[in-house]
C-alpha cells in the first residue's frame, strides 16, 4: 500500500533580506560612469551608517545596460522599425541582511530618505531553514503513517514494514513583503511600514509504501 503524506511546520521569521539598487542614466558611457561612481560611493556610505541597526551587506554587483528605443526606418513600402541605442544605465545592486527585524522599518526608511536607492524587495526568512524543513518532513512521515493505518485497520490489516520511501517536495516559504518598488522623492521623505509575517510555513511531502498483511 502506497500513500502520500504531507506535513507542515511553522516558525517565526528571524531574518530579513533586502535588495536595493542605485541607478544612473545618461546618453553616453562617459556621462554615466563617473556620476554613477559618485552615487554608488555615497550609497555605500549610507549602508555603512545603518550597520549599527544590524544590517550587513552580503554582496554587491555592478552592470551597465544599453537603453534601446524603436526608431522607424523611412525607406521601404511597409513601415519598419529598428532598435537603436538611446543611452545607457549603470546599476549597482546591494544585497542586505538584517537580523534585527524590529529595526527594519527604520533601516528601509533611512535608505529611502537618502534619495539614492530603489527598494526592490524585502524577504523574511528563518535562519534555521534546514531544521524547519526537516520538521515538516517528520510531520509528512507521521501523516503518511496515519493515513496508512486509516486504510488498514477497518479491514483488519496491519502495517508490517516499509518497502520504499520516496522524498517528495520540500519547500521554504517565499516570505516576500508587499513593498512597492518606489524611489524616495527629494522633496520629502516617507516612512516605510513593513509588517513581517507572524509565521513562515514550511511544507514537505513523502510517498511511503508499506507491506501489509492480515492482523494477527
Amino acid at each position: 500500500m502506497t500513500v502520500l503524506g504531507k506535513g507542515r511546520y511553522e516558525v517565526k521569521p528571524d531574518l530579513a533580506r533586502v535588495t536595493v539598487t542605485v541607478t544612473t542614466e545618461g546618453k553616453t558611457l562617459e556621462s554615466v560612469g563617473n556620476p554613477h561612481q559618485v552615487r554608488a560611493t555615497r550609497a555605500f556610505k549610507v549602508l555603512q551608517d545603518v550597520e549599527t541597526l544590524g544590517v550587513e551587506v552580503e554582496r554587491s554587483s555592478f552592470r551597465v545596460d544599453e537603453r534601446r528605443v524603436q526608431r522607424p526606418i523611412p525607406q521601404g513600402p511597409a513601415q519598419r522599425y529598428e532598435a537603436v541605442v538611446d543611452g545607457y544605465m549603470a546599476t549597482t545592486t546591494f544585497s542586505l541582511k538584517s537580523s534585527t527585524l524590529d529595526k527594519l522599518n527604520e533601516v528601509v526608511t533611512r535608505l529611502a530618505d537618502a534619495s539614492l536607492f530603489q527598494i526592490e524587495s524585502v524577504r523574511f526568512q528563518a535562519s534555521q531553514e534546514r531544521a524547519a524543513l526537516n520538521q515538516a518532513r517528520r510531520a509528512a512521515m507521521l501523516d503518511a503513517k496515519e493515513q496508512a493505518l486509516a486504510y488498514a485497520e477497518p479491514v483488519d490489516l496491519e502495517l508490517k514494514e516499509i518497502v520504499t520511501v520516496t522524498d517528495g517536495d520540500a519547500e521554504a516559504p517565499g516570505g516576500y513583503a508587499d513593498l512597492p518598488a518606489k524611489r524616495a522623492s527629494p522633496a520629502g521623505s516617507y516612512t516605510v511600514q513593513i509588517v513581517p509575517p507572524a509565521t513562515l510555513e514550511f511544507t514537505a511531502s513523502v510517498n511511503v509504501t508499506w507491506r501489509i498483511a492480515p492482523r494477527g
